[in-house]
């Protein structure tokens, strides 16, 4: 029987994929659990609550990373650790997450997010234990593309041009992106994190993600994805910085002349526990 046609033919991605999809329920429910309960709340209120959401953040993440070194076939544990397909495709992950929290201006100019999680533990006006969550979820997000391109370049067949092959995935990136954007805006959460104008963020917000992935899929879908590739881990850390760096080229164009068309820009604004005369003060929003 035929590997399903989203399945890498590589042993050492394909097990890695396996496992980051095992665990996107696991990481999806504790979210859930946590946002939803009232948990998160309490922790903003509670003197330790830096601690909380920094063992809700990093925990999840190191459980991803275990998980993935536990499940992984002979080929992959016969090779050193920092060359196996799951180190390399995390350091990717989590050098990409870390500089799109960093950089979280844009979203704070543009779109109008504002965080209320009232942590004192922060890194460039963004909450730290958003740092290795954020890693978290954009694994599943890229293995969620890198299987769909995989599936739509074998249904294309062998007589499909180059350029289809390769253009095929640009869809699967503002799918994933508005995945994304509508997980986040998620209206019972307003209180620790929400976007003042809702339905614009909803269409702008994936516009924007939609094209962070444009740039960026190609860099990390290379990654051991042939069998028997081997690719260097320090190649795999430098092509994360270079897509990032084309993230910020994308980020400028968008901030400087495409997002002033259609909403205000609000040049130096920090969404950081800002409650007053945002919409983490108003009541609940309802769905559109």
């Amino acid at each position: 029987m035929s590997p399903p046609a989203w399945r890498s033919s590589h042993p050492g991605k394909a097990a890695a994929e396996r496992w980051y999809l095992i665990f996107t329920p696991i990481w999806g429910a504790v979210a859930g659990l946590v946002m939803l309960s009232g948990a998160a709340q309490a922790w903003r209120d509670a003197p330790w609550g830096d601690l909380a959401y920094m063992a809700f953040g990093a925990g999840l993440w190191i459980a991803l990373l275990i998980g993935g070194y536990a499940l992984a076939p002979a080929s992959e544990r016969a090779r050193p650790w920092w060359r196996r397909t799951h180190t390399k495709f995390q350091a990717w992950m989590f050098i990409f997450a870390f500089l799109g929290n960093y950089y979280s201006e844009y979203f704070y100019e543009i779109l109008h997010m504002h965080y209320g999680f009232g942590t004192s533990w922060n890194l460039h006006q963004v909450p730290f234990f958003l740092y290795p969550l954020t890693a978290v979820y954009f694994t599943t997000y890229a293995t969620l593309v890198d299987m769909g391109w995989r599936a739509l370049r074998r249904a294309l067949g062998p007589g499909a041009s180059p350029l289809a092959q390769r253009l095929i995935y640009l869809p699967l990136c503002f799918v994933v992106a508005g995945l994304e954007t509508l997980l986040n805006a998620n209206p019972f959460i307003h209180e620790l994190f929400c976007y003042d104008d809702l339905a614009f963020a909803l269409v702008f917000g994936t516009l924007m993600y939609g094209l962070w992935f444009v740039v960026t899929a190609p860099l990390w879908f290379v990654i051991d994805e042939r069998p028997g590739d081997d690719t260097p881990p320090g190649q795999a850390i430098l092509t994360a910085l270079a897509g990032f760096m084309l993230v910020l080229c994308i980020n400028e164009v968008v901030r400087e002349h495409v997002a002033p068309r259609f909403t205000e820009v609000r040049r130096g604004a920090v969404g950081l526990d800002d409650h007053a005369g945002s919409c983490l003060e108003r009541p609940r929003p309802t769905w559109l």
